[in-house]
Formats: C-alpha cells, structure tokens, sequence
C-alpha cells in the first residue's frame, strides 16, 4: 500500500507543478504562485524517493528517506509564499489587527499539542520522534500564515480574499502530511494511504486555485 500511497501523491503533485510552471515560470508572474509551483516539485521529488525505495528496498518506515525532505521542502515554500510575498505587505503591525495574530497561534499550538501525545509520549521509534519533531516545527511555522490569511480582514485589494480556497487547501495538506507521518510511526498502511489520497486531492487541488485567486488580483 506504500507504494500505491506514494504514486498517488507523486503523481497529482507533479502535474500540479509541471501546470504551475506552465502557468507562472514566464515574465512578470507572482513570485508567491511561483514558490507554490516549487512546493509542489518538492513533493513530487520527495514522493519519487520513497517510490524508488519502495522498489529497491521495500522499507519506509524503519529509517531515515530523503523522501522526507520532500514534505519538509513543501512546507518551507509555503511558509515562505505567505510570509516573504504576501504577509509582509499585508500586515503593518497595526494594533487593530493584533487578534489576528493571536488567533492563528491555535494551528502551530495543535500541532505542537498533537506532537507531544502521538510521538513524545507515544511507545515510536526514537526515529519517528525526530521525524515527527521536524515535520511538526516547520507545520507549526506553515499552519500559522495559513490559518492569519484565511481570517485577516480583505484589506489589500482583495489579495486575501481570493487566496482563501488555497491557504484552506494547504492548511490541509499540512494536517495531510502529519497524519501521514503518525501513521507511518505506526506502520499503519491503510490510514497512510487514506491520508495520502487526501493529499493527493489537495495537490491537484492547489495550483488551478491560485490561478483562478491570482486571476481576480486583476479584474
């Protein structure tokens, strides 16, 4: 089910940025859409590691894959798309909007939360416990933007309004990811395949809603 899991993902992912680079590699295109497009080379790459160690070796779960970067790779381009291109012009620091800062630190505290339940204190491999502990810091890191643009008031021009349906998408894509990552803990084949088809959907999701969101950047 690995296997079949990963193709899944590998798939949907790469076809989601052979579109994004397609669409947004050309001149004067938004460097967020583009940094979104690399998010998803990042798994498809990662997903075609795993693919190729399941074919050689056919074990996931008892070391470290470079596959894993993968996922770590995708969450630091979305953190950086929200953060560098879109959060620092949309944000001044104003104090009116300071419980928007505050009420988007519920997704990094749940992740945090769930880390310590389902790997600290969880009877995993002392490898699981670090994989799931840098997968959770860079999720915590992702969550928060995804979560502040998907409540921040429509201030910009209509900037965060139409990038909703994505940053919905990506903060599920990161829940996606960390389930994926507790069930493999577990060598649990069937939830990480559910999780999987998830992420899938997602990623076939994500690049034709930023083209539709980037689209109303210019009516």
């Amino acid at each position: 089910m690995y296997l079949i899991a990963n193709i899944i993902v590998c798939v949907c992912a790469l076809a989601g940025c052979n579109y994004g680079g397609i669409k947004f590699f050309r001149p004067k295109q938004a460097l967020y859409a583009q940094m979104i497009t690399l998010s998803l080379g990042c798994i498809a790459f990662g997903r075609m590691f795993n693919i190729v160690r399941l074919l050689t070796d056919g074990n996931l779960t008892d070391h470290f894959q470079l596959g894993f970067l993968g996922m770590i790779g995708s969450l630091m381009f979305f953190f950086s798309a929200n953060f560098s291109a879109v959060d620092t012009h949309l944000d001044n620091g104003a104090k009116e909007f300071s419980k928007y800062r505050l009420i988007p630190l519920a997704a990094p505290g749940l992740f945090a939360v769930l880390y310590i339940v389902l790997f600290l204190l969880s009877d995993v491999s002392q490898l699981w416990k670090i994989q799931g502990g840098v997968l959770t810091l860079f999720a915590m890191a992702a969550s928060y933007y995804h979560l502040k643009h998907l409540i921040f008031p429509d201030a910009a021009f209509g900037v965060v309004k139409f990038l909703k349906p994505y940053n919905l998408l990506a903060l599920i894509y990161t829940a996606s990811i960390f389930a994926e990552c507790v069930a493999m803990s577990r060598s649990n084949e069937v939830l990480t395949l559910i999780c999987c088809c998830v992420t899938g959907l997602v990623t076939a999701a994500i690049i034709p809603t930023v083209v539709r969101g980037i689209a109303k950047w210019k009516t």
